[in-house]
């Protein structure tokens, strides 16, 4: 039944894999594939093959029953083809795991035997080679893919639990975590640095395109890929409520579902007169290019030579001119690349030859975006495009083939490389202790992020107004210090958001003497996945062994948080469990169940309080729950 199962998900695999490639479904057994055709984005040129070899080889091929089925995950729950890679990875390091459970024996293995041991010993192994992040990811990829194999029947469901945790939910909210995070920011300089770049010292065309892009980042908090395929008509105005209102349109990335839709972020008035004028920039510094880039799209098979017929004879002068390069340039062309001719008059070249050798450098495709649903922006529909070395330090810009702007172009310009220099280093920008400023382009989106979260704009609409799919993806970019947080909570028990006991007693005092409890009571303040914790574990242990909902005192709930509610429900799943068996241990041994049992009780009595903060809550009221009473207050 396993062997029947398996050659029907190959074979399925097979047609899919000769669709998606437009190749012979014969290519779907080769030891490598080139992903790069898969490739929905022009902006970033990763690496083109993936190889179905042992982990760390390139010419020792997996055996033929565990690739084939690898391959038919990859093609039938096909991500994006950067992570394509990744995934594999997982599984080469699972083949490796089976190996030592089998004693390097290859023919030991059968996917029906497939076990939690093996997962479990593929996780020793990448901890021995990877980083906690990196192992965390790698075992939840491996997971999707032991469910991919239960659901088809190929092995029996899998119930393993990674051991390696995520590692943001344990630093995240502690005061060396937070130090670490704020490191992710930009600091003052940079920001400086970064406008008088844009305003005074980028002079050069491709130094005022990436300033012009940077600023576009500052205001956006975009990531740099939903920047670099930016459609040429971003721009969108409209009325709102009798106001203005400016927004860009683009492709979200990291977004579910198949096509590529356009979303629109919408901008402050001072980012908005900021982005149109670093628009306006770009536009004028690619026309040139996007005019080239409508002629190629027009003739896709070729690259006319704009004065030339294509028969015609052309010297290294003609061609050194509409290459815009030098003679030198022209002589160092190899011969087997550009074929050179001669008669009684001396060497000449052929038009359609210089077109060959230009066809040869040009990118394979004219776009920028698949969209997924049978279109693509061409490059003369996206905003940033450049001539071909038009960011190269040394080359001259050849103005008769257009690119995508890359990701690393933008991202060199203020990063320094062992070969070139910053944009900070070559305009002598210097932080306070003298030392050169450094950034990266994601720490813009780290800033925008920081700068909302402390304006109190809450996490659902950062959430959303940043492209993002899950709340949950927002903490890590909220960067507080432990005093700014302190007054968040100060700030949500002000206005019944946070809910506990501590809350209640904030209510019942006058007035006049709630201040000064705040001040006095809320000296910490600890972010779980089911609520905040107010208790200062410098003064004394917690009496509750973190078990917050059996009545602490230092116990508060955020009202609507979905969640901590979704959290909450999990543990009392459990706890409902766990009571249904100490139930069972007391006409065995009183003396040991009852504490068990009355642990379990007080446990789901906390829960259910917890969760009525969500039921019973009337908008903008006081708090009516987590009370001493478990009651709402009258």
């Amino acid at each position: 039944m396993n062997s029947i199962a398996m050659r029907k998900l190959i074979l399925i695999a097979r047609e899919k894999f000769a669709a998606d490639f437009c190749v012979d479904t014969g290519m779907f057994d080769s030891l490598f594939w080139d992903v790069s055709r898969l490739k929905d984005r022009a902006f970033n040129r990763t690496n083109r093959n993936v190889y179905f070899t042992r982990y760390g080889t390139n010419d020792q091929p997996l055996p033929a029953d565990f690739s084939g089925v690898v391959k038919s995950w990859l093609i039938l729950d096909r991500h994006s083809p950067g992570n394509m890679g990744l995934r594999l990875d997982c599984a080469r390091i699972l083949w490796e795991a089976i190996l030592v459970r089998r004693g390097g024996d290859p023919a030991a293995f059968r996917w029906s035997a497939l076990s939690e041991e093996d997962l479990s010993q593929a996780e020793l192994l990448m901890q021995a080679r990877w980083a906690q992040s990196t192992t965390y990811k790698r075992m939840m990829s491996l997971l999707v893919f032991t469910r991919f194999l239960a659901s088809r029947n190929l092995c029996r469901p899998l119930y393993y639990t990674a051991q390696t945790p995520r590692v943001e939910d344990f630093n995240r909210h502690t005061i060396a975590g937070q130090e670490a995070r704020r490191d992710r920011l930009p600091t003052e300089a940079v920001l400086n640095g970064l406008a008088d770049i844009y305003r005074e010292h980028a002079v050069e065309p491709r130094d005022k395109l990436r300033a012009a892009a940077l600023a576009i980042l500052v205001v956006t908090g975009f990531r740099v890929g939903e920047l670099l395929t930016l459609p040429l008509d971003c721009e969108v105005r409209e009325g709102r409520g009798g106001q203005p209102r400016y927004g860009l349109r683009y492709y979200r990335e990291k977004s579910r579902g198949g096509a590529r839709l356009l979303a629109v972020r919408w901008l402050t008035p001072i980012g908005a007169a900021l982005a149109q004028e670093a628009i306006g920039r770009i536009r004028k510094i690619t026309r040139a290019a996007r005019q080239r880039a409508q002629v190629l799209e027009n003739s896709p098979h070729r690259a006319p030579l704009p004065g030339f017929h294509w028969g015609a004879r052309m010297t290294h002068g003609e061609i050194a001119r509409v290459l815009g390069c030098n003679h030198r340039s022209v002589f160092a062309i190899p011969r087997d690349r550009l074929i050179r001719h001669r008669d009684s008059k001396g060497t000449y070249f052929r038009a359609f030859e210089v077109e060959a050798y230009l066809r040869n450098l040009r990118v394979r495709q004219l776009w920028t975006v698949d969209r997924r649903d049978g279109t693509r922006q061409k490059l003369s529909e996206s905003l940033f495009i450049a001539f071909r070395n038009f960011f190269h330090g040394t080359r001259s810009a050849c103005p008769l083939l257009v690119e995508p702007v890359l990701l690393t172009q933008i991202s060199d310009f203020i990063t320094r490389k062992a070969n070139m220099k910053s944009a900070f280093e070559k305009f002598g920008i210097r932080e306070a202790n003298g030392a050169f400023c450094r950034m990266t382009t994601h720490q813009l989106r780290h800033w925008l992020n920081h700068i909302a979260d402390k304006g109190g704009l809450p996490v659902e609409l950062q959430t959303r107004w940043l492209g993002r799919e899950s709340a949950r993806d927002t903490e890590a970019y909220r960067h507080a210090t432990v005093s700014e947080r302190l007054e968040w909570v100060k700030a949500g028990m002000r206005e019944a958001s946070l809910q506990g006991i501590k809350a209640n007693i904030y209510f019942e005092l006058p007035h006049a003497q709630r201040e000064a409890f705040l001040e006095g009571e809320i000296q910490a303040a600890h972010f779980t996945a089911f609520g905040i914790c107010l208790h200062d574990f410098a003064v004394t242990p917690c009496p509750f062994h973190l078990n917050c909902v059996r009545g602490c005192q230092d116990y508060l709930r955020t009202r609507g948080n979905q969640q901590e509610r979704q959290h909450l429900i999990q543990i009392r799943t459990a706890t409902e469990q766990a009571l249904v068996a100490a139930r069972l241990q007391t006409t065995r041994n009183t003396g040991i169940a009852e504490p068990w049992v009355r642990h379990c009780e007080e446990t789901l009595s906390g829960i259910a309080k917890a969760l009525a903060v969500d039921d019973d809550m009337e908008p903008g009221g006081g708090p009516t729950a987590l009370s001493r009473s478990g009651r709402c207050p009258e």
